[in-house]
């Protein structure tokens, strides 16, 4: 799921620039990322959410863990953390696409 992989880019990536670009390739306009902590409508807003996220932590980063789907829905593994350490957290999300983009993103921590 290529897909997943990019979104997971998107956490990683810190030149907004190029964040922002990838972002615009694989969000729709109006999509909407919901967490425990926040609820990001559009583009911009979920930049914002993950900017503030890479913000507060300087030295982790996503990896994708596994993933399956069907349709128009997926479920995915993932953890962060520092590149030369355990995770720091893990979660789980669901994604739902809309004409080849991620409309939806519901995040769940564990």
């Amino acid at each position: 799921m290529d897909l997943l992989a990019a979104y997971i880019s998107v956490w990683n990536e810190r030149d907004p620039s190029i964040r922002q670009a990838i972002g615009a390739e694989i969000f729709t306009a109006g999509a909407h990322y919901v967490d425990p902590n926040t609820s990001a409508q559009g583009r911009s807003a979920i930049d914002t959410y993950i900017a503030s996220w890479q913000q507060q932590f300087t030295d982790c980063s996503f990896v994708l863990g596994e993933s399956s789907g069907h349709h128009d829905i997926a479920h995915f593994t993932w953890s962060f953390g520092p590149a030369d350490g355990p995770p720091a957290g893990t979660g789980r999300d669901v994604v739902v696409f809309e004409q080849g983009r991620i409309s939806k993103i519901y995040g769940f921590f564990c």
